[in-house]
């Protein structure tokens, strides 16, 4: 399973949760495998800078790049019907959290 999350930072799981889905920096790429946290990766949004059109830039983004689970603490509805038309998975979750423990409450949740 791949987890997407917005993010801000440089520092992969340490990153912290964008403000917003469609205009945050990057999205820290978390893959998952037996439960468990096997790989990281950060990619750029290309929708960060974007006055229109941002939402369904950073929706194929993610789409494009096999992503099964969205974390996000924000979104606009057309970004939403989107990445629900793309077949992925969205979770809202709490903005105070590092990528770490947004994914591994996830996990925890899934169980």
């Amino acid at each position: 399973m791949r987890i997407a999350v917005p993010s801000t930072g440089n520092r992969k799981l340490s990153n912290k949760i964008a403000d917003t889905f469609s205009r945050a920096p990057i999205f820290t790429i978390v893959t998952i495998e037996d439960n468990q946290i096997s790989s990281t990766d950060v990619i750029p949004n290309p929708g960060e800078k974007l006055e229109r059109g941002a939402g369904p830039l950073a929706a194929r983004t993610l789409k494009d790049n096999n992503i099964d689970v969205l974390l996000t603490n924000d979104m606009g509805p057309g970004a939403k019907n989107i990445l629900e038309t793309l077949g992925i998975d969205i979770s809202i979750v709490d903005k105070e959290k590092s990528v770490k423990e947004l994914v591994e409450n996830y996990l925890a949740l899934k169980q």
